[in-house]
């Protein structure tokens, strides 16, 4: 998924955060919420709309020790009495066991920070997919020879279409074509050295985001209809 990794408590979460909003949640850090005791500043909180765990509490710690049994209990206070329907805590070193006698059967996760990066994959994985394609659709039309107007174009501009075409045509295909070897395929194609997935998404974006700049200025002035761009 990806190669980074926190190196200080506000990193982790900020880090938190960004995976979160990057997997189709709404994550605010830090912030501050009401509970029946109080207001209270948390880490990280989460809405998550149309789910049965629509509000989480997310709890980061940098430590240089694993996290001991009372600060499971002190945390499942704050969320219990805030109404959040799921408690999280990233923790730099683990825990010890009786902090994941205290977790079990009950509301609230442990996750080293690899384990967080693999339990939210699978959301975050189909929001940047979804991402990619939606931001690439304009060049289905733009690299589709019966989609633009070529009448309207010079030969000296045709010419100029052809050798851009074929190479924009095959970034938006790869955006629908998804399987374990995509980022091997995508540095052939395109002589790029991403080593994660993280690094293909954001490069194909940049990519992609470069390509509709391109044809933007391309085809100024000349009218390609609105409803092409419509699926």
């Amino acid at each position: 998924m990806t190669n980074r990794k926190p190196e200080t408590w506000t990193e982790l979460q900020d880090m938190v955060a960004h995976y979160f909003n990057y997997s189709g949640y709404e994550a605010i850090t830090p912030c501050k919420i009401e509970t029946v005791r109080g207001e209270v500043e948390v880490d990280v909180f989460v809405k998550a709309d149309n789910e049965l765990s629509n509000r989480i509490i997310c709890e980061c710690k940098y430590w240089n020790t694993p996290i001991p049994q009372e600060k499971i209990h002190a945390f499942r206070t704050v969320v219990n009495d805030s109404g959040a329907s799921l408690g999280i805590i990233i923790s730099k070193l683990g825990f010890q066991k009786g902090a994941i006698v205290a977790a079990d059967k009950s509301n609230i996760k442990l996750f080293t920070w690899e384990q967080f990066l693999d339990y939210l994959f699978e959301k975050w994985f189909v929001y940047r997919k979804n991402r990619l394609r939606k931001l690439s659709k304009p060049l289905s039309v733009y690299t589709d020879p019966f989609d633009i107007p070529a009448e309207l174009l010079s030969k000296s501009q045709l010419d100029e279409y052809k050798k851009t075409q074929v190479k924009f045509a095959g970034l938006y295909i790869m955006t629908f074509n998804f399987d374990e070897n995509m980022v091997s395929k995508y540095n052939e194609a395109f002589d790029e050295s991403v080593t994660t997935i993280e690094e293909f998404f954001n490069s194909a974006e940049e990519k992609i985001e470069d390509a509709l700049s391109y044809y933007e200025v391309f085809f100024k002035g000349v009218e390609i209809p609105e409803w092409k761009f419509v699926w």
